[in-house]
């Protein structure tokens, strides 16, 4: 380990023991704004990871600001090109971290300190905040609701079952009328900037992604349980080995028993993938060929659209479910898809001034960050960004 990082262990350590001196203090946020870079401060950032996760000094919403005015003084770079094998999301929420807590020493110390800390820090001039909890459901007769607003307990039924709303999550519980002939359904959508969780009758969860829909019966009936999709959703599926479980999208069918897998179908990509964690799903082709693919855990199904063929590649469940778990996953990742998932997260319309950048990023960054603290971590050399009015993200290469 290098003597910086020594020394940051050290300033660290008596931080945390509540030792530390004002000049110590300022002498950490130093060595963190000016001698070291995000790869060179992230051993000594690990060892400490267990004893920050704990530290409850500031509310989240004190953590949030805190956060996007560090990123915005910290030197452009790539985002984390860290291979260790290490969950990272973890990488990422431990840097936030330390630089939260960098920012803290400065706040609570003599009143000098906390004026340089407001010359140091400058303000964000315009914020796009992140995506959050909503969805719109519409029901069987057209008429739309918010979910965004709408209170726990229930507030509709569709004949006999009833649909209520509990802890951001979408639930049906299905009534005693298996017996009518009727079928009917509920469409469940998230615009860009949202995201949702369902409850299905049979009992199966739904984590529906931004800028996506799922249209789903009731109550199932008969010897299958189909459900549309369009955009992204994650399936945790209620073991039924009499009725298979059909997730239809626009160029495939997914078939489950009893198992947890992702959907990829968005319609303004030229691929679709269906990605399994656990159990087992057959991938097959809805239209032209006859082509279909059995996958077991930690394997994806590509499916390019166009030339209406499959390809199973394979460890690709951490990367396929970052977005349910609260991050963007970024590894090897191209930098157009990239910019999609801040388009549907963020709301936002990225426009290329001069062409696409032919750069890929690596590791991983929270999804809980402004627009702007997260491009200021996205920066890199041969690219800038600029946020225009009508939530516009303009990039320069």
């Amino acid at each position: 380990m290098q003597a910086g990082n020594t020394r940051l262990e050290e300033l660290y350590t008596k931080w945390i023991n509540n030792t530390a001196t004002p000049d110590e203090m300022e002498e950490l946020l130093k060595l963190m704004q000016e001698g070291a870079s995000r790869e060179q401060l992230m051993p000594g950032i690990e060892k400490f990871w267990t004893g920050l996760e704990d530290d409850h000094s500031f509310s989240s919403r004190q953590k949030d600001r805190l956060v996007d005015n560090i990123l915005s003084q910290w030197p452009s770079e790539p985002v984390i090109r860290i291979r260790r094998r290490i969950p990272y999301w973890r990488w990422v929420a431990a840097a936030v971290v330390i630089l939260l807590t960098g920012v803290a020493i400065w706040q609570f110390t003599n009143k000098d300190t906390t004026e340089l800390v407001q010359k140091t820090v400058a303000p964000v001039p315009e914020v796009i905040a992140p995506g959050r909890n909503g969805a719109i459901l519409t029901l069987s007769d057209g008429r739309q609701i918010l979910l965004d607003s709408t209170n726990n307990g229930v507030f509709a039924t569709q004949g006999k079952t009833e649909i209520a709303i509990q802890n951001n999550q979408l639930i049906y519980q299905a009534g005693d009328d298996m017996d009518s002939a009727t079928i009917t359904y509920n469409t469940m959508s998230t615009p860009k900037g949202r995201q949702f969780q369902l409850l299905l009758p049979d009992g199966s969860r739904v984590w529906l992604n931004a800028a996506s829909s799922i249209r789903y019966p009731v109550a199932f009936r008969g010897t299958e349980r189909k459900v549309e999709v369009k955009g992204e959703a994650y399936f945790e599926v209620a073991a039924d080995q009499a009725r298979p479980f059909l997730v239809q999208t626009q160029h495939q069918v997914v078939q489950a028993l009893g198992t947890g897998f992702n959907v990829h179908a968005y319609s303004n990509e030229t691929a679709e993938q269906t990605t399994l964690v656990e159990g087992s799903v057959k991938v097959t082709l809805s239209t032209g060929k006859q082509l279909y693919a059995i996958l077991g855990p930690g394997q994806q199904a590509m499916l390019d659209n166009r030339k209406q063929s499959m390809a199973v590649l394979e460890n690709q469940s951490e990367a396929a479910t970052a977005w349910k778990n609260g991050y963007f996953h970024l590894e090897n990742m191209s930098f157009e898809k990239v910019m999609k998932q801040l388009e549907r997260w963020y709301d936002i319309e990225v426009v290329y001034a001069n062409g696409v950048p032919d750069l890929s990023f690596y590791g991983g960054i929270s999804r809980n960050m402004t627009l702007d603290a997260l491009i200021r971590a996205l920066k890199v050399s041969e690219v800038h960004f600029k946020i225009q009015a009508g939530r516009r993200l303009v990039v320069y290469k």
